[in-house]
């Protein structure tokens, strides 16, 4: 599943923005192959933009170009009070307007997961597919998460059951130690990660752009940070079986962040989704190329059955 093999830098400055309706500004990467079919990338939290170019290299020789934008208050993006994981699609679709992309598809790792649903809730006339890497499952529809979310080293479901108001204090707090003491912040993201990551890691900590995606998203403060946490804990605004566009959800089974019954959860209850645990992968497994070779071919093949049934259709 690993490969250290480091992506390739694309040349010139891959951040562009484009003002929203409302007048907020969102920033996002472009970058993979600037003529392939077009793929949004939701990244995880704490992540940014610069997750795009973790897919880069691969991306571009499969033929896909990678969108990747900073969600509201993250990053580059100027932040939205009041919101929901709801509102999150209508961003996407002004971007994909913006940037006259009349279809795509979308990938989201970890906390982006959610994102992918919420996207084929709602953008399903413009949207193929959907990928969940390792995401969160809709908590107001799960049955019995009282006693699995305790289980992991992410605490922030079991806090939002307690009280809204105690996590985002603990985010504003870790965020606080954390930008003040970076060392130690990736002295213990090394330590939280399952043995299966840690080559993974070791490997993005030599590149430039592992360190500046985590510490670009806490530059961004504890309140956008919390508040785009909250989207994803809190209820959704839809239910999963309102998600109308083919979902591929993959889990690795040594995940230490998110319990696999979130994933079995995901694939009992969307309509059309289809279900990969690894059981030798952790949470990091998309930064490895080998998976992104999988992901990318797999991508491919489904699209390209996709176009040649609308081509043969009466």
């Amino acid at each position: 599943m690993t490969s250290t093999r480091p992506t390739s830098v694309p040349a010139g400055n891959s951040d562009h923005h484009i003002r929203l309706q409302d007048g907020r500004r969102l920033a996002y990467t472009d970058l993979g192959d600037p003529r392939g079919y077009p793929i949004l990338f939701g990244h995880g939290m704490p992540g940014c933009r610069l997750e795009g170019h973790f897919l880069h290299e691969r991306a571009r020789h499969q033929g896909f170009r990678i969108i990747t934008p900073d969600r509201p208050g993250i990053g580059l993006s100027d932040y939205r009070e009041r919101r929901t994981l709801r509102n999150y699609p209508e961003d996407i679709r002004q971007l994909i307007d913006a940037l006259k992309l009349p279809r795509f598809s979308y990938i989201g790792w970890s906390s982006g997961g959610s994102r992918a649903l919420a996207c084929g809730y709602a953008l399903s006339d413009r949207m193929d597919l959907g990928v969940c890497l390792s995401g969160y499952t809709h908590f107001r529809e799960f049955p019995g998460h009282h006693r699995l979310i305790e289980g992991t080293r992410w605490p922030g479901p079991g806090l939002m059951r307690l009280s809204p108001a105690l996590l985002k204090l603990v985010v504003r707090l870790v965020v606080w130690i954390s930008l003040r003491h970076p060392s130690l912040y990736m002295r213990e993201a090394k330590h939280l990660v399952s043995e299966q990551d840690r080559s993974l890691l070791r490997a993005c900590l030599r590149g430039e752009y592992f360190r500046r995606d985590q510490l670009e998203c806490l530059q961004s403060g504890g309140q956008a940070i919390a508040t785009d946490l909250l989207t994803e804990l809190a209820d959704w605004g839809f239910k999963l079986k309102g998600v109308k566009v083919p979902i591929l959800v993959y889990q690795g089974q040594q995940d230490p962040f998110i319990p696999v019954d979130y994933a079995r959860h995901l694939a009992d209850n969307l309509p059309d989704a289809d279900l990969t645990l690894m059981p030798d992968a952790g949470h990091l497994y998309p930064l490895s190329g080998r998976f992104q070779e999988h992901l990318f071919q797999r991508l491919n093949h489904y699209l390209n059955n996709q176009h040649r049934e609308l081509q043969t259709e009466p």
